[in-house]
């Protein structure tokens, strides 16, 4: 994995090592994907197909230490974080 361009708080994007992302991963008992990943596009795709999302990282959490641990990354990096609960939201914010 190489060092991640992702979007921050103020819409510009911040650069995140690969030590830094390999050492947030560790800690979870979920997964993180990254585009190159095979589940990427899958866990990516949202109810309405008029959205096209394509976040820099998905966390899928196992349990709540993981969102615990996938909150604190975020802002510790001032990281832009989007929670997708069913994936049902129209607008495509869910």
């Amino acid at each position: 994995m190489n060092d991640m361009s992702l979007t921050n708080l103020q819409s510009g994007i911040t650069m995140v090592s690969a030590a830094a992302i390999e050492a947030f991963t560790a800690r979870l008992r979920g997964r993180v994907l990254i585009a190159t990943d095979a589940a990427y596009y899958e866990a990516r795709t949202i109810w309405n197909g008029m959205i096209d999302r394509r976040p820099g990282l998905i966390v899928q959490c196992a349990g709540a230490a993981d969102v615990v641990n996938a909150v604190r990354f975020a802002a510790e990096n001032q990281l832009l974080v989007a929670v997708r609960g069913g994936g049902h939201n129209i607008a495509g914010n869910a």
